[in-house]
């Protein structure tokens, strides 16, 4: 799991091929006025998006993929994130091949994410997104989904 401020991003795009893709889409690209939507394709099924706006919330399901890694990046509000090695968990449903998910138990440490920053989520990193800092609020978030 990687945790840092957009404006370092550039140190990132060596990580994976893809990675520079998202990092130059979000720099052209106004995320505040586009409209939501699930699937939003950069390149095919290789590199897209999800830009979805929500309640945070108390708790959540702690999750973890196998064939994408994440990187997520609040438009607007703030959210907590909870994160743990996947290794500290038990599995409570079993992955979903087809939406590439899987859904875990487990203790997490909570990491504020705000529009300053990025999160990269990769398939060993289980993550409990949504979470409310103090009471509910209203968050748009992307969430780019980057083949591994």
């Amino acid at each position: 799991m990687i945790i840092d401020n957009l404006t370092n991003a550039e140190k990132y795009i060596s990580l994976h091929k893809d990675f520079k893709l998202v990092f130059d889409f979000l720099k052209t690209n106004n995320l505040t006025e586009m409209s939501c939507g699930k699937n939003i394709q950069i390149r095919g099924e290789e590199v897209f998006f999800n830009l979805d706006e929500y309640e945070t919330k108390q708790t959540q399901k702690l999750e973890a993929h196998k064939k994408y890694i994440d990187i997520q990046v609040v438009i607007t509000g703030e959210e907590y994130m909870g994160y743990t090695n996947i290794e500290n968990t038990t599995v409570s449903e079993e992955y979903d091949e087809k939406r590439d998910v899987m859904f875990l138990n487990g203790r997490v440490d909570k990491i504020l994410a705000t529009n300053q920053n990025f999160l990269i989520f990769y398939p060993e990193d289980a993550h409990m997104p949504a979470l409310s800092v103090t009471t509910a609020q209203k968050v748009k978030k992307a969430i780019f989904k980057i083949k591994k």
